[in-house]
């Protein structure tokens, strides 16, 4: 498998996931990139995932009454 050149700030998440796992494993606040990791011995999809934290400029709630 051939790995692209990737923005250095992305760092792999350990493991191999299936689609099912992305729920638990994804944050807000990170930026992910999702990649072919191939497939199980029945099939099934794998995914390499690698994930940047973003800095998050949200705006500021006001609670005016």
């Amino acid at each position: 498998m051939t790995m692209p050149i990737m923005d250095e700030d992305y760092e792999r998440v350990p493991g191999l996931f299936r689609a099912w796992d992305f729920g638990i494993l994804l944050e807000q606040g990170c930026s992910y990139r999702v990649e072919d990791g191939g497939r199980t011995d029945d099939g099934q999809p794998l995914y390499l995932v690698f994930c940047k934290a973003q800095a998050w400029d949200l705006p500021e709630v006001r609670h005016d009454a």
